[in-house]
């Protein structure tokens, strides 16, 4: 079943309304492109990755509360934001060997990581390639895989908020969104892979997730030997951006992520 890109897809919400008050930027080159990143604060490093069409500075209504624990690095995924434009496809795998080459660049050894959506894949995916690296990891409004079909549209046909979000998120760079859109979305991980995973993993999503619906969330849970999964009720593929989202969950949410990363010390 195909439903339209900017319902399947919208994975980034935030009207950018806060200041991207971080210590430090920069961009390296990877196997894949460049890639964007900021940090801000000191202590453990916790990566921030983001969802399908949006970047790094939707992180920044949270920031403040990771400030006290962690160094906060928030990526431009591949194809997103300030990082290079897409090829021809979004391979998952692909985008977790970029972060792994960001991570040694910034001589990360290991990290906590919080990843929304497609962000919540690549993270995934880390934890898959680099087992001992990953201390704990929260995914947000993700599985390890996508059932719908996602249909590559034109930017002159999505809604005019949608065109807005996006502009917003790409600098107004038409040709990086068009490539965005037009890519192939590859999801690649093996869900009997997740069943050797030891990387403690909070799950959270809402029950009308249309995205990732609720089934194959389960199914990411129960193949994952050590995960707890956190089910918001009347809440869908937004979890806590301000299109749908919960305002209460976006106040909730940092917190509680600090307190399982917190549990597990």
């Amino acid at each position: 079943m195909k439903i339209r890109n900017y319902c399947l897809f919208l994975l980034m919400f935030c009207l950018n309304t806060y200041a991207a008050d971080w210590d430090t930027s920069g961009t390296i080159t990877t196997d894949g492109g460049d890639i964007y990143y900021r940090i801000a604060g000191t202590g453990k490093p916790l990566l921030l990755l983001h969802g399908y069409s949006g970047s790094g500075d939707q992180w920044q209504q949270f920031v403040a509360e990771f400030l006290d624990d962690y160094r906060v690095i928030a990526v431009d995924l591949p194809g997103h934001g300030e990082s290079s434009a897409l090829g021809s496809s979004f391979v998952v795998t692909d985008a977790a060997r970029d972060m792994w080459q960001l991570m040694d660049h910034l001589d990360v050894e290991h990290i906590h990581g919080v990843g929304y959506s497609a962000g919540g894949m690549t993270l995934l995916q880390m934890a898959l390639l680099q087992p001992s690296r990953v201390r704990a990891m929260t995914l947000a409004a993700s599985a390890y895989t996508v059932l719908e079909e996602r249909i590559r549209e034109q930017f002159k046909d999505l809604p005019e908020g949608y065109q807005q979000d996006l502009l917003r998120n790409h600098n107004g760079d038409k040709g990086k969104i068009g490539a965005m859109l037009g890519a192939k979305f590859v999801a690649d991980i093996n869900v009997l892979d997740l069943k050797d995973l030891e990387v403690p993993t909070l799950l959270v999503s809402g029950d009308r997730d249309e995205s990732f619906p609720l089934p194959v969330v389960v199914e990411t849970y129960s193949a994952l030997p050590n995960a707890k999964l956190w089910i918001v009720p009347g809440i869908g593929h937004a979890l806590f951006w301000p299109w749908g989202g919960s305002e209460r969950l976006a106040k909730r949410f940092p917190s509680e992520v600090v307190l399982f990363f917190r549990e597990l010390q």
